[in-house]
């Protein structure tokens, strides 16, 4: 018995290492790379990387959920975003902050629908290219700069990356727009870039202050702003006016602060009055604490009652007494018994 034990101990000691020496010549381990995406702020805020990037280079630099108040003019103030929430009021009031000295650094806004941009069909009609007026939609900043939107351009891949020269810059700096829409203006620029005469980028002087309109700004977002030489002609862009900005506001989203904010910031008298008035509402409407009255027990009522009830009735609001009356005494002569007869 022992014997046998051992024998089959020792033919799953064989099985085992023959199992382990067969996975190890079939199967090798190797080191792949797979994409996993962003993590953390950079997976919901595109210009973490912006803001990393400026730091290392001392400018400060600060994420702001939206544009609540406008910094100082020595602060350049970047929007990536399709200004959804900033009403002509408040672009009113940015213009007039740029007036007084500040810089924007934005992008244009562009149809919801960019499926145009990848039709690759040559046959497409080339109307459906151009941005249509619902496409387009009414931005106060663009009217205002009498900024409009003309077809899309994809540049050539033999013509990627762009070759772009800046002023007093000894350096060719190269930069990959992908796709964009050209910019078209009647107003006076002071710089611009291009590609086969469609602007892409335009820098415009307004009063004391500079707005730089780019097509799209997806050069200094987290995944391109690695490439080629985007980060330092993001440099150069943050210097176009002030020698050297003391600040960098970054606004990324479009999104609307939660209700609850709204309302605190907006309705906060609104909000206190219903604090006080719904406990008070409630106490009042409550009933008393005590102990629970018992419901009183039901009684069968007295056939007498209804007829009293019913003689009433007809007798007040009918008036027919005249007719009750004899009504009753016949019904009580024929149920009286009869007298019998004596002899």
């Amino acid at each position: 018995m022992k014997a046998q034990r051992i024998g089959f101990g020792l033919l799953a000691i064989l099985v085992l290492v023959g199992a382990t020496l067969s996975f190890l010549n079939t199967f090798e381990l190797k080191e792949t790379e797979e994409h996993v995406g962003f993590k953390g702020e950079a997976k919901t805020n595109n210009l973490y990387a912006a803001r990393l990037f400026l730091k290392s280079m001392g400018i400060p630099a600060q994420r702001q959920e939206r544009l609540s108040t406008l910094p100082d003019t020595d602060t350049v103030l970047i929007i990536d975003t399709q200004r959804y929430t900033l009403s002509t009021q408040k672009i009113e009031e940015l213009l007039a902050w740029v007036d007084r000295g500040g810089h924007l650094i934005t992008r244009a806004r562009t149809p919801d629908n960019d499926a145009t941009l990848y039709n690759d069909d040559e046959d497409a009609d080339e109307d459906e290219a151009k941005p249509t007026a619902s496409q387009s939609k009414f931005d106060p900043l663009q009217t205002a700069l009498g900024i409009t939107l003309g077809e899309n351009i994809i540049p050539e891949e033999d013509d990627l990356p762009l070759q772009l020269e800046r002023p007093g810059y000894p350096k060719t700096l190269e930069v990959d727009p992908e796709f964009f829409y050209a910019l078209e203006t009647t107003a006076a620029v002071q710089s611009q870039q291009a590609y086969q005469n469609n602007a892409w980028l335009l820098e415009i002087k307004r009063g004391s202050g500079l707005i730089t309109l780019a097509a799209n700004l997806d050069f200094i977002e987290n995944a391109a702003i690695d490439d080629y030489d985007h980060a330092e002609f993001f440099w150069h862009l943050l210097h176009g006016l002030h020698p050297q900005p003391q600040n960098v506001w970054l606004i990324h989203q479009d999104d609307l602060p939660p209700l609850w904010k709204l309302l605190w910031e907006r309705a906060w008298p609104l909000l206190l009055t219903l604090a006080l008035a719904i406990p008070l509402g409630i106490l009042a409407l409550s009933p008393r604490f005590g102990p629970l009255q018992a419901a009183p027990t039901p009684e069968r009522r007295r056939i007498l009652e209804h007829i009293h009830a019913s003689g009433r009735f007809m007798w007040k609001r009918h008036q027919q007494g005249d007719t009750q009356y004899p009504a009753f005494t016949d019904a009580v002569e024929q149920l009286s018994p009869k007298p019998k007869d004596t002899p």
